[in-house]
């Protein structure tokens, strides 16, 4: 098994503790007591045969390596930001909380080091991520019918960029500030233009993050399913909608300021404008993230988030 550590470096106690978990791992390595372990999901043994820190990697890189483990230190922001360096690899990922909430990087340093043995066996919890994919291309309603953007139209054209994102692909009012005006088509059919000062499409993932705050729902991370929820819509009924992983949402700007922007996890920010339109589905691949087999995502919701919990004296 080779083993990848990636610690944020802007955190000193996320690079100071792997350090201490490289340290860990060589030991194992150089005592020959690796311990027979698979890739969660794989099949056969392996023991440690190569393990690794590197800080900001590029995807080059990470091919290069070839892990078959990724260790994040850091928060949920180092989760997404390796993410998007290693979607479409396959490559479990575990991630060791340096940040605030923690529910995509879900260990404590203490709790990995106990739960080490069960993850180099293969034998840890773990959750398969629906990624999302999303491209901005030009507008084409010249040539739509009945004001539809036909997607074999734009299959066929070139984006001008595209990204993926774990937890949510947003678009942002930006400045000046003043509302925009967006319209949204699901799997070719029209459903609603309105203005408001975005609009977030998540997964499951990132149901607890933007989502939650705009006033979206909590979705379990085993459901593979897109959450579209609009940002303080001037509208009391439009209210946020479950969709299919298969479904396709394709946003039509009416009216945009000058800084608004497509957001993908808020790692990657793109411009956008009013002569174009972006197409988000399901990627192509997701990640597969390694679970605290201490505690459940409902747990964590009501420990981190005090969620459900009666009003307090």
């Amino acid at each position: 098994m080779d083993i990848v550590l990636i610690p944020n470096r802007d955190k000193p106690d996320a690079v100071a503790a792997a350090s201490r978990l490289l340290e860990l791992l060589k030991q194992r390595l150089a005592s020959g007591n690796g311990n027979p372990s698979a890739p969660p999901g794989g099949g056969g043994t392996a023991r440690i045969s190569r393990v690794g820190i590197m800080t900001c990697p590029t995807r080059e890189e990470l091919l290069e390596f070839a892990p078959s483990l990724v260790v994040v230190l850091g928060g949920d922001g180092s989760i997404l930001s390796t993410a998007q360096v290693i979607s479409q690899m396959n490559v479990p990922v575990a991630g060791i909380n340096f940040g605030k909430l923690g529910y995509l990087a879900a260990f404590s340093f203490e709790q990995f080091v106990d739960s080490l043995d069960l993850i180099l066996a293969g034998k840890a919890p773990y959750t398969d991520r629906l990624m999302l994919q999303a491209a901005i291309y030009p507008r084409i309603m010249a040539r739509a019918k009945g004001g539809i953007e036909p997607l074999a139209d734009l299959d066929e054209a070139q984006p001008r960029a595209m990204g993926v994102a774990l937890n949510d692909v947003v678009i942002n009012a930006g400045e000046p500030f003043r509302m925009i005006e967006l319209e949204i088509q699901i799997d070719e059919q029209r459903t609603t233009t309105f203005r408001s000062d975005g609009v977030v499409v998540s997964t499951a993932s990132g149901s607890t993050g933007y989502n939650l705050s705009a006033g979206g729902p909590l979705i379990s991370p085993e459901v593979e399913a897109m959450v579209l929820t609009p940002i303080c819509p001037h509208s009391l009924s439009f209210r946020p909608a479950v969709l299919p992983a298969s479904s396709s949402v394709l946003i039509l700007p009416h009216r945009l300021n000058v800084g608004t922007r497509v957001n993908f996890d808020g790692q990657v920010t793109l411009p956008f404008s009013e002569s174009e339109c972006v197409l988000i589905r399901r990627a192509t691949c997701g990640i597969r993230l390694i679970e605290n087999p201490a505690i459940s995502h409902w747990q964590m919701l009501a420990h981190k988030l005090h969620w459900a919990q009666s009003p307090q004296m």
